[in-house]
């Protein structure tokens, strides 16, 4: 298996946080020849606690599930929680209502069928654990780790720093860009840009790290 090529992720088996383990067995079907998840995610099924070791062929035949840290909250074992729910003290944030809160009504008004498609599907790894961008009503697709030529090859006039601009959910500065990613980016560049496409209108997100 070398590349993943499923509903909510599309990428090189390399980018997602499972490697083959010949030292342990998975817990659910007792072989050792699939790769297993080697990061700290919470995993979704009857006698979980139990589970030191699962692997990617039993997650995509759905024989248990993965906690997901998603845009406007998580999803887990009891349901949606959302960020407001876990930190009330957003509410009283500048950006709740204008930002947060419509965010939090796109996750509420996903489909149960889309949340469940998505805890079967495998996180991508990251320095500080994925997180899934939302749009149309669902779940974005994640394609990968962008660099200087993707964002040439995708703005629709050929300015990289432009269309990262746009896209950029979290925002660090105008000469992020200059200092991380483009050609002239420093020696010791190392943030991370974590592209998304929406499934229905085609756009692009994504966050860095």
């Amino acid at each position: 298996m070398s590349n993943l090529d499923l509903k909510y992720i599309r990428i090189p088996f390399d980018q997602i946080p499972f490697e083959l383990n010949s030292e342990n067995t998975c817990f659910f079907c007792g072989k050792q020849d699939s790769p297993q998840l080697h990061d700290a995610y919470t995993i979704i099924a009857q006698d979980s606690e139990n589970a030191e070791s699962v692997c990617l062929k039993c997650l995509l035949e759905k024989k248990y599930a993965i906690e997901h840290k998603v845009e406007g909250g998580f999803l887990k074992k009891e349901g949606i929680l959302l960020e407001s729910e876990k930190d009330p003290d957003i509410k009283n944030s500048y950006c709740y209502a204008e930002y947060i809160l419509p965010i939090e009504k796109q996750l509420m008004a996903i489909d149960e069928s889309k949340r469940q498609e998505l805890m079967h599907t495998p996180p991508f790894s990251t320095f500080h654990g994925a997180v899934w961008l939302i749009h149309c009503n669902d779940f974005m697709t994640y394609i990968g780790n962008w660099e200087h030529e993707d964002f040439v090859e995708k703005s629709p006039n050929g300015n990289a720093q432009e269309y990262f601009d746009r896209i950029l959910d979290n925002y660090n500065g105008d000469d992020f860009y200059e200092e991380q990613f483009s050609p002239n980016k420093l020696e010791y560049a190392e943030s991370l840009f974590y592209a998304f496409e929406c499934q229905h209108c085609k756009i692009h997100r994504g966050y860095v790290e």
